[in-house]
């Protein structure tokens, strides 16, 4: 996240005729962190603009104290609807879970042409609750059976063998993961382990880079925000400045935290001024805005209307499958 912040501000410092200084505060990855980290920034730093946290537990709390102080937050990566729900100040880059969970279950049930489908997903974390429950409603709406729906805590998150071998008895051609990459790796060795040999389908919690040395993920597939592969040519010149400024290739945080940059000095040009409502109002009337991640624009609310990039681990890389765009209507 720091180096795609890094890189969006030099460039725009080798090009603006305003210098920007870039401010770095940890949220330590929890919610108490992101509250001080935001409260650091708001009222010590007396920035006009925040980006981030990337992840909705961080970013929901670190939002409200944004919104009630007026401050501008574009988020990266948080992907919960309350992060921007009822906010005037509050945008973000990413999809939101409902579409991402709808999504896939759309591609397990019409291009999969899966009728059985399973769930195993952590019910104390609201991400993967909002992603398992969303799937859930939208597989069973297009005409699929669900034949386990299980779940686990966070504390508990090293042995799954009683749920998968619930769900191994079920039967299933699809087992949805909605989890982080910890849990995901070790789900997926314990089902395959339990014979489960059901196509495994994952969230943006994955990292599908990192799972494809894994045999039990071959054949699976996951969603994601961005990928090199689906590159336009300012992506492909933002690949090339990340690689020689940092001698390795950004990732989807790198490139989602460049765009939230990007739309940040865009308000900032066409609102002449660096003031939160300035910036707000330029926000919600700005064209879409060509992001390396996708177009992104922001009609009545902080959410944009954004497409969801599906890869396939095979052959143990993770490479582009296809790109599930928004438009596109529900079949039932």
């Amino acid at each position: 996240m720091q180096r795609g912040a890094q890189l969006a501000v030099e460039e725009a410092n080798r090009t603006g005729r305003r210098r920007v200084a870039l401010v770095v505060a940890d949220d330590r990855n929890n919610p108490e962190g992101a509250i001080e980290a935001a409260r650091r920034l708001i009222y010590q730093e007396r920035v006009p603009a925040i980006v981030g946290p990337q992840f909705s537990r961080n970013a929901i709390p670190a939002a409200r104290l944004a919104e009630s102080e007026r401050t501008v937050m574009i988020c990266p990566l948080s992907t919960n609807p309350q992060t921007t729900a009822g906010k005037h100040f509050v945008f973000r880059v990413p999809y939101l879970d409902t579409f991402q969970g709808y999504s896939l279950a759309r591609f397990a049930r019409q291009e999969l042409a899966a009728s059985r489908a399973a769930v195993l997903y952590d019910v104390a974390n609201e991400y993967n609750r909002t992603l398992a429950e969303v799937f859930r409603d939208t597989f069973l709406r297009l005409g699929g059976t669900l034949t386990a729906f299980e779940s686990y805590t966070t504390d508990q998150a090293t042995d799954f063998t009683p749920q998968l071998s619930r769900i191994a008895a079920a039967g299933a051609e699809v087992l949805f993961l909605p989890n982080l990459n910890d849990d995901v790796r070790r789900q997926g060795r314990q089902a395959r382990a339990l014979g489960i040999d059901a196509v495994l389908l994952g969230g943006d919690g994955w990292n599908p880079d990192e799972l494809a040395s894994e045999p039990a993920f071959a054949g699976s597939f996951a969603s994601r925000h961005w990928h090199p592969d689906v590159a336009t040519e300012k992506a492909r010149n933002f690949l090339k400045a990340f690689r020689a400024r940092f001698g390795e290739p950004p990732d989807d945080i790198a490139a989602t935290t460049y765009d939230a940059f990007g739309l940040l000095f865009a308000a900032m040009r066409a609102a002449g001024r660096a003031e939160p409502e300035a910036i707000r109002a330029a926000l919600m009337s700005l064209e879409p805005y060509p992001g390396i991640t996708g177009s992104i624009v922001y009609r009545g609310s902080g959410d944009p209307s954004k497409s969801v990039v599906l890869v396939r681990i095979d052959g143990g890389r993770a490479a582009v499958h296809s790109v599930l765009e928004p438009e596109e209507p529900l079949k039932p």
